[in-house]
Parts: C-alpha cells; sequence; structure tokens
C-alpha cells in the first residue's frame, strides 16, 4: 500500500485534518495537510506587514518563502523558512486571512507543485479543498467529508481551545461562514466535490467510525486494484490481439525510437489487465500511431470524416481501428462506437481538446470525456506527448520525442452522481490538471 495516493476534502471544520492524520497512521503513510501550506503562507504575509488584499505581494511572498515537511517526534511538521510554525498558523488571525491569501492563482500554482513533489511517488493521504481534483486528481481513493456548520463551529472550537486559545462562538461560526463561500466560490481551484468520491457525513459520525468507513474503502480498493496488477512482461489485454497489431507496435516503436529517439515515461502506470480510455493532448498526425505502439493494447480511436474519403487511406486507417468522426457535432454514432469498443475489451483513444493545439499548450477538454468515463467506467489515463509536431527537429535531436504516461484515474464502481453534467465537467477537468502535471515533468 505504500504507493497509494488517498485524498480527503471537505469544508472547515468538517474533521479533515484528524480523520486524515489517524487514517494515514493506521495505513502507514504521509500524512499531508495541504491547507497548512496556505496557513504558512498566510502567516508569512501577515508576518512581512503585508495587505492580504495586495495579490502581487501576496503572490510574491509565496514564491520566496520555504516551506518544508519534516519529521518531527514522529509526527509531520511544517516549516516556514527553517522556523517550525505548527501552532503559529492555527490561530484566528491567520484563519480569517487564508481564504484571501490561498483565492490567488499564482500562491495554489505554487503550493500546489510543492504538494505534487511531496506525494509524486504515492503513498500519502492529502487533505485539502482541492486535493481530489487538482493536486491528486489521479489519487487511488478520493473522499468528501461534509457536516453541518454547527457541528463544524464546534470542532474548531475544540481545536483551538485544546491550543490554549479561548475563542468566541459567533465570530468562529462567521469565519467559517466566510471561507465556505470563498472557498466555494473561488475561480482558481474553488471546493469541489470531485467525482466518484466517497462521501462521509460527519456531523453526527465519530472520527472513530468515520475514520472505519474510509479505511474500509481504502483497502476495498487496493485489494481491487492488487487483483488487476501484474508484473513487467505479462499479458496486460483483456482479449487476444491480433498477431499483425502486435507485429506492426512492434515495428512503429523501433521507428520513432531509431529515427527520431522516441523516449517513453510512466509504463509501469499501465501494469493493470484491464482495458482504458486514453486521454492524449493532440499536437499532430502522427499521435495516434505514437501512441498506439508504446500502449501496449488494441485501441480504437475517432479521425474526422474526411480522411476516410481517400479510398486507400481510408482502408489503412480502419484496419488500425480508426472510426469517423463529424467535429463540431453531437455525433451519437461515433459515442455507440466507443461504448461498444470499451464493453468487447478494447482500448479507446480520444484527444478531448478537439482539435491540435498550435501552441503546445493543454486547452481546456471536452466535458464529452467525462460523459464517456463516467457512463462506461473505465479508467482514464492521461497522456502527454512532447516533439510529435516537429519530427524534423527530432530527428536532428534538437527536439525531444516523449510520450508520457500518467497514473489512471478511476471512479468508485459504486458512485451515483448528484449532478451528471456538473460531474461530467469536474472530471474533464481532472485530466487536464493530470496532463498539465505531465507536462511540467517534461518541461523540468
Amino acid at each position: 500500500m505504500k504507493d497509494i495516493i488517498v485524498t480527503i476534502d471537505g469544508h472547515a471544520g468538517s474533521g479533515k485534518s484528524t480523520t486524515a492524520s489517524i487514517l494515514a497512521d493506521r495505513l502507514g503513510l504521509m500524512y499531508l495537510d495541504t491547507g497548512a501550506m496556505y496557513r504558512a503562507v498566510t502567516y508569512a504575509v501577515i508576518g512581512r506587514g503585508v495587505d492580504p488584499e495586495d495579490e502581487q505581494k501576496v503572490s510574491e511572498v509565496a514564491e520566496t518563502v520555504s516551506i518544508e515537511l519534516r519529521e518531527s517526534g514522529g509526527v509531520p511538521t511544517f516549516f516556514l523558512d527553517g522556523e517550525e510554525v505548527e501552532s503559529k498558523i492555527r490561530t484566528l488571525e491567520v484563519s480569517n486571512a487564508v481564504s484571501p491569501v490561498s483565492r490567488y492563482k499564482s500562491v495554489r500554482l505554487a503550493m500546489v507543485r510543492i504538494q505534487r513533489k511531496i506525494g509524486a511517488g504515492g503513498g500519502v493521504v492529502a487533505e485539502g479543498r482541492d486535493t481530489g481534483t487538482t493536486v491528486f486528481p489521479s489519487a487511488e481513493v478520493k473522499v468528501f467529508l461534509e457536516a453541518d456548520i454547527d457541528a463544524r463551529t464546534d470542532r474548531r472550537i475544540s481545536q483551538m481551545r485544546s491550543m490554549g486559545m479561548d475563542p468566541d462562538r459567533e465570530e468562529i461560526r462567521h469565519n467559517i461562514s466566510e471561507r465556505d463561500r470563498i472557498d466555494s466560490g473561488r475561480e482558481n481551484s474553488p471546493l469541489r466535490k470531485a467525482p466518484g468520491a466517497v462521501v462521509v457525513n460527519t456531523s453526527e459520525t465519530t472520527i472513530e467510525g468515520q475514520v472505519e468507513i474510509i479505511e474500509k474503502a481504502v483497502r476495498k480498493e487496493y485489494k481491487r486494484l492488487s487483483q488487476l496488477r501484474i508484473k513487467r512482461g505479462q499479458p496486460c489485454e483483456t482479449r487476444k490481439v491480433p498477431l499483425y497489431w502486435r507485429i506492426t507496435g512492434v515495428l512503429i516503436n523501433c521507428f520513432f525510437r531509431t529515427v527520431f529517439g522516441l523516449k517513453v515515461y510512466g509504463m509501469d502506470n499501465l501494469l493493470y489487465r484491464e482495458n482504458f480510455i486514453f486521454a492524449s493532448n493532440h499536437i499532430s498526425y502522427a499521435d495516434p500511431p505514437l501512441v498506439g505502439c508504446v500502449v501496449k493494447r488494441e485501441i480504437w480511436f475517432m479521425a474526422k470524416i474526411e480522411l476516410f474519403k481517400n479510398r486507400f487511406l481510408g482502408w489503412l486507417i480502419r484496419k488500425y481501428h480508426a472510426f469517423p468522426v463529424k467535429r463540431g457535432a453531437a455525433d451519437r454514432k461515433s459515442i455507440k462506437v466507443i461504448f461498444d469498443k470499451l464493453a468487447d475489451g478494447y482500448s479507446v483513444l480520444l484527444f478531448p481538446e478537439g482539435t491540435r493545439s498550435r501552441t503546445g499548450e493543454i486547452g481546456k477538454l471536452k466535458s464529452g470525456l467525462g460523459f464517456i468515463a463516467m457512463n462506461t467506467g473505465k479508467g482514464i489515463v492521461p497522456i502527454f506527448i512532447k516533439g510529435a509536431g516537429m519530427l524534423g527537429r527530432c530527428m536532428m535531436r534538437k527536439e525531444k520525442l516523449e510520450v508520457r504516461i500518467g497514473r489512471p484515474i478511476r471512479l468508485n464502481p459504486d458512485y451515483v452522481p448528484d449532478d451528471r453534467k456538473s460531474d461530467y465537467e469536474i472530471l474533464a477537468g481532472m485530466i487536464a490538471e493530470s496532463l498539465k502535471v505531465l507536462k511540467d515533468e517534461s518541461e523540468a
């Protein structure tokens, strides 16, 4: 279980910190309090006399401070510029200013970079506001805690009294209410329940009870994934792959590696005996064969209908599982093909940006990706391609040709969505975040 990631999100005072720390201890994982990092930045902002409403100066603080997570007495403890600040970041003054500070995009980007670095190898229970949707969208288990505001107020007062403080109830209640408004309404990484998250209402549930619910869900998912996990060299297909497909895949792979210097990263993320929805950025006509030759699965992919007008080209790409789609239209026939192929055990390659990117930046993904994933129950594997639009320069080794494969994003099999349309968009956003993570790794 050392490589699993669990995220716990929820409103202020819903019990995230206590639940996450106990769960991490029971599972033998690292506890990561992402909210404490924003508190640390806020503490630094206050200490330097910076107005929390001054976005530019707050951003400068976030970019220059050093925040570290160290073991202190066997407990994960945050240090700010070398100073231990665990108790100092829990004051009411910091609580009142943390939401304005954390809403700034530059602050969130700076903190998310640190959080992802800490959890890069897995083995983490992370809690916060956006750990399941933004920081670790590929977490194996995502949890969302709910509680009414009175229960959360009582919980926060108890926490502050344990630190020797004497808080005013109405002030604490108002502070929590205001944080709810800011956290849910901010433009950058707002508080959202991740599709497929395990929802636990903590208003009348004991800490022990909610930890047991989550621990049971984690162990169940870990057992399920362990049964799907395979070793290198073992077959990963859920159906027999034709010999011509295997041979072609090997030849194309060798061609790209030899001629263009192809490098592939993240193959271990595919060591599961299951078929996937592969979601890739799109920069070149070379993208489908690039992905097809590295994922070691028989995949189907959509191609614009114009390509099938050429008789030979149409025959060739059909032979390798391309099927036509009308761009800019809701093509129900193509969607049905995707559903049927996934049900038959094939994998599917999608380019959810909808068109090729001229800049290489990750654009907004179509919510149809979320629709397909949620209605088929298949895991989504983000794939980032670099250099396919500059193969000439790759041939001369002036550019790198890379395929980076991310961790699969899976939905809880028992998940029943409250608002399907909203969840489709949130899930598409999570895939976009995963692609950005891979892009950042490529540029590092």
